[in-house]
Order: C-alpha cells, then sequence, then structure tokens
C-alpha cells in the first residue's frame, strides 16, 4: 500500500460523516464505574451538608492514559448530571464548570482560568492570587456551581518544586472544605498523577479514585470492540463482516496502544473513510489505511499488514 495508492479525501464529507458518527456515544462498561464513584461521592457530598457538617468536603479524580476515553466519559458524566430535575438543596444547580490545566499554571492561573468560564467581564490581570479567588467562590456562589472538573491536572506540578505543588493541593483542599461554598472537584489525568496528589494526606483523604484501565486482550474486551463496530457500523450503514475476526480485533488493540478512547476513534474514522470513498464495506486493508493516515508508517510497519504486529512500536510518528 504505497502513498500514491491514496486517494484525494473530500474534507467536506469527511468532515459531516465523522461529525454524524462521532455524536454517537459509546457507553463503555467504564462509564457506568465512574458513574457509581460520582453518585457515592455526590450523596457524601450533600449529606455533609444537609447535616450541617460543613467541614466535610469529597471528591473525585478519574485516572487513565492519553486516549482512553477520560475527557468523552467526563462530557458524558456532566450531560447526564445537568438533565436531571432533582433539586439538590443548598441552592446548588445543575452546572459543571470545566477547565483544562496547562503546564506551568499555577493557582492563581486556575483562578483565572476559571474567572474566563464564569464569563466575568473584568481584567484581574493585576491582582493577587487571594483576590481573584475570592472573587471567583462569590461568584460560584452567586450562581450555585459547586462541582468543577480540572482536566488534565497532572500539569500543575510542571517544573515545579514539591513545595510549590503542595500549597496547590493544601488551596485545593481548602476550598473544598470553605464553610460558606464549599466545592466538589473531579480531577482528571494520566496514572502518574496519583503520585502527585499523595504528596497531600489531608487532600487524598477527601478524593475518591476511579480508574480506566487499558484494554485487555481476552474474551470480554473482544465482545465489547465487537459491540463497538456493530454500533458504529449499523450508523453508517458499512458492512464490517471482513473486520470481525479475533485476530483483526487483536491487532486493532495494539495498534490503538491498548486505549479504548483511540481504538473507538480508529474505528469511526475507517467508517467515515469508507464512506467518503463511496465504499459499502471495510477490510483490514481499511484499517492499516487509517493507521497510516495517523502514523505515516509504511507497510512494513503497519500492524494490519505484517504477521508479527506487536513488535511494532505504534506510538511512532514517521515521515511521509
Amino acid at each position: 500500500m504505497s502513498q500514491e495508492e491514496e486517494t484525494n479525501v473530500d474534507m467536506e464529507r469527511f468532515q459531516a460523516a465523522l461529525k454524524c458518527l462521532a455524536e454517537r456515544h459509546y457507553a463503555l462498561p467504564q462509564q457506568q464505574r465512574l458513574q457509581n464513584v460520582f453518585n457515592s461521592v455526590l450523596a457524601q457530598f450533600l449529606v455533609a451538608r444537609s447535616d450541617g457538617n460543613q467541614e466535610e468536603g469529597r471528591g473525585l479524580v478519574l485516572l487513565g492514559g492519553t486516549r482512553s476515553g477520560k475527557s468523552h466519559s467526563v462530557k458524558e458524566l456532566c450531560k447526564g448530571f445537568a438533565a436531571q430535575e432533582t433539586p439538590l438543596g443548598s441552592s446548588f444547580e445543575r452546572t459543571v464548570l470545566r477547565i483544562s490545566v496547562r503546564p506551568g499554571m499555577t493557582w492563581r492561573h486556575l483562578g483565572s482560568a476559571l474567572l474566563t468560564a464564569l464569563r466575568f467581564p473584568s481584567d484581574l490581570s493585576h491582582r493577587s492570587s487571594d483576590q481573584i479567588w475570592t472573587r471567583v467562590e462569590g461568584l460560584l456562589e452567586r450562581k450555585g456551581i459547586f462541582i468543577i472538573c480540572f482536566d488534565e491536572f497532572q500539569h500543575i506540578a510542571h517544573q515545579k518544586k514539591a513545595v510549590e505543588i503542595l500549597a496547590i493541593l493544601d488551596s485545593l483542599k481548602d476550598l473544598m472544605k470553605r464553610p460558606e461554598w464549599p466545592i466538589l472537584p473531579i480531577v482528571t489525568g494520566v496514572p502518574r498523577l496519583l503520585d502527585t496528589l499523595n504528596l497531600s494526606p489531608e487532600l487524598t483523604a477527601l478524593l475518591e479514585p476511579a480508574k480506566f484501565d487499558d484494554i485487555n486482550y481476552d474474551d470480554v474486551s473482544i465482545e465489547e470492540i465487537d459491540g463497538i463496530v456493530m454500533q458504529y457500523a449499523d450508523l453508517a450503514k458499512v458492512d464490517v463482516s471482513r473486520i470481525r475476526e479475533e485476530e483483526i480485533y487483536r491487532r486493532m488493540i495494539h495498534a490503538t496502544s491498548r486505549r479504548w478512547g483511540r481504538l473507538i476513534e480508529l474505528v469511526i474514522h475507517t467508517l467515515a473513510f469508507s464512506q467518503v470513498e463511496g465504499r459499502s464495506d471495510i477490510d483490514s486493508l481499511s484499517l492499516a489505511k487509517t493507521f497510516r493516515r495517523w502514523t505515516g508508517a509504511s507497510d512494513g510497519a503497519n500492524p494490519f499488514l505484517v504477521s508479527n504486529p506487536y513488535r511494532i512500536d505504534v506510538a511512532k510518528l514517521f515521515p511521509i
């Protein structure tokens, strides 16, 4: 399969096909596990608040590798929470603020990011961290918002000393236990985030963990992958019978670094490309083309084209 054999892609049609498929959420078992932990944390938070136990904070930490599906699952979790109509009491609203933590951010930067998410109109760049967070806390209480999601929180430790990291963790703990308006944080990140959080035993005592595991090469995972393939194939109206084999599914697991989110992307992208190309079915060569588009890999480094795919480092990019 050479580069010359690749057909030009009508990007408008591909974008439309991709959007249609990507809008359909596939609920993995890990989604229910995340929901269960969130329900437990939320119940404890609300009971403590209703009992007047204002010292009791509670939060959730979600761990998983890159492209494991964390962000999409949290998005679905927040949508489901917001869609419910049951009153929460204490003037709490069913709104979740989400901010993405970038490398090098400080506690002050996090406060500024929250002000932006809260659509605060004034520029407080010249204000101190305490002034910014006083404004944040006031706006949260006024709007009834008590759940904040900090995505990719492992970045908070980027190029910081332990004492600086601990100061941020202590500030988060303090925010969770404010008697006037405590918050419930959802903290997501890669597995090494746990090492950062464990620097503060007082904070970890207030957090419950959930974890998105990598895909196993077992019958349960193979069955789950078949369910993913069939759901999106039905939506795309594409015949997938030629890839519904255990060996191909195992190659898909390896090609996507054993990450559920990446595997779903592989299925969606391959089906979208087939629609644009006017094909009514897909095969292992179709998967190989998607992998080549993703990585630039030659045939000899493509897990769908070689006899032993497991020798290939699928995380590499290759020059085309």
